[in-house]
């Protein structure tokens, strides 16, 4: 899978959002404290996921709509 090169780049929080300075800051220390998905260990991660997950999920039926994307 690959990417064209305009969502490669690095957000510009300064000048690709419509927002505060503080809401700049905010964002900046919330991806500093965040930890990512990554460094999260797997127990804790089938902690999140139930038994019964795959039952709860919706299936495609007949009455959905097909759609596309072009």
């Amino acid at each position: 899978m690959s990417s064209n090169a305009a969502s490669d780049r690095r957000l510009d929080l300064e000048h690709d959002l419509p927002v505060t300075s503080e809401d700049v800051e905010a964002l900046r220390r919330l991806r500093a404290e965040t930890p990512s998905w990554f460094s999260v260990d797997w127990r804790e991660l089938d902690g999140l996921v139930t038994s019964d997950a795959l039952d709860l999920r919706s299936l495609a039926d007949d009455t959905w709509v097909p759609f596309s994307l072009d």
